[in-house]
């Protein structure tokens, strides 16, 4: 299950972000001062808040045709603490006549903290906990053991550099390692970043190039998803995508697209593809759903 988190706490700066977040003021989103960051197609973003990300995507590893619908639900507690649920739908069809697996993977739960946010650095960073739950999925997908996943995820704006062409480029990651129960299996370093460019900085505070709508909400961004075995007959082998692509950010939703390359032959030797949606919850039922229960 992808993890992803937003927040906003910033309402003073709400005029200027106006034209790229939305029309009303919002508890969610990962805003650090004029900075936003979107949510991530592969990973996690380095914000909390209301939101329902949805993703899907297809790739051949080995033959086997693989397409995963993936879901969650974001829902703040507190202005800097989310509680997340989650799970996956799989579908699994090898070659040479061999019968398909299809299923809902474990669910998820998680807890999400924002640890800090800095306006003048523009930086952001969060921690979740997260326990994929034994024996709540499929038969054919859903394992019989938890997995716990601490995970580290940041965001790291440029707009302090001198260069203005730089100004509008930012980096996110996350770090984290998934911990099964079952000692049998092996456990996990999963170390993912981005390298963004956002159109909405260039023009609004930066320098106004002409882009037009729609090119206008267009954030090009390059991730790279990776994993590391730690133990168990597999330490030090990585698998991992190159993930180039483009997210559109609208006032109460944002879509992305972005192709799969794999990293060497033991991920696979097929390029796939990856969408997103992600609607605010926060923006589109601002007093209900999408506000924090104690504030």
């Amino acid at each position: 299950m992808q993890r992803l988190h937003k927040h906003f706490r910033s309402w003073m700066l709400w005029p200027a972000l106006a034209l790229t977040v939305g029309t009303t003021p919002a508890y969610a989103h990962a805003i650090a001062g004029m900075r936003l960051f979107p949510s991530t197609l592969s990973f996690d973003d380095p914000g909390i808040g209301a939101e329902l990300p949805l993703t899907f995507s297809h790739i051949n590893v080995d033959g086997t045709e693989q397409n995963i619908f993936s879901a969650a639900f974001t829902k703040p507690i507190t202005p800097d603490f989310s509680l997340v649920m989650g799970t996956d739908y799989q579908s699994l069809v090898p070659g040479g006549g061999v019968p398909a697996v299809h299923g809902w993977d474990n669910l998820s739960v998680a807890g999400a903290w924002q640890l800090y946010e800095n306006d003048n650095s523009e930086s952001i960073g969060m921690f979740s906990l997260t326990d994929s739950i034994a024996h709540t999925g499929g038969r054919a997908v859903g394992s019989e053991y938890s997995t716990w996943t601490p995970e580290f995820a940041f965001g790291q704006g440029l707009g302090e550099v001198s260069a203005n062409w730089l100004k509008p480029a930012a980096v996110s990651g996350a770090v984290s390692v998934d911990i099964p129960t079952n000692p049998n299996v092996p456990r996990t370093l999963n170390w993912d970043f981005s390298l963004q460019y956002s159109i909405p900085y260039l023009q609004d505070f930066v320098k106004y190039v002409g882009i037009k709508a729609p090119f206008n909400n267009l954030i090009p961004i390059i991730e790279f998803p990776m994993q590391t075995c730690l133990d168990n007959g597999c330490h030090g082998q990585t698998t991992g995508y190159i993930n180039p692509g483009v997210i559109w950010l609208g006032h109460y939703f944002q879509w992305g697209v972005e192709l799969q390359i794999p990293i060497n032959h033991r991920t696979g030797n097929s390029v796939g593809i990856l969408l997103g949606f992600d609607f605010y919850l926060d923006d589109l039922a601002p007093h209900t759903i999408g506000a924090p229960i104690w504030q």
